[in-house]
């Protein structure tokens, strides 16, 4: 799947980065982990947002309020951290 979403604000170059292997570009280089959860359709309170680096190690799990830097080509995980059903 081959997405690209873009979130338009003003002042800077845009920058392009994954979630879930899903493409967004923003023009907001800093922004919370929140923001980008939402930005990414994905609910705060029910996912955490973790940086990726090459081979998929996770560097960093981002708390909701963390601001994190935008940099071209980021990639970034979601983690569900909801409630798991008993079935």
């Amino acid at each position: 799947m081959n997405e690209k979403h873009e979130a338009k604000s003003g002042g800077q170059p845009p920058v392009s980065f994954t979630i879930d292997g899903v493409e967004f570009t923003t023009h907001d280089r800093r922004q919370t982990a929140a923001a980008l959860l939402v930005l990414a359709g994905l609910d705060p309170a029910d996912h955490d947002l973790a940086r990726v680096l090459g081979q998929g190690q996770v560097e960093r799990r981002f708390a909701d309020e963390d601001e994190i830097q935008l940099t071209p080509g980021a990639r970034f995980i979601s983690i569900f951290t909801g409630p798991t059903p008993v079935v």
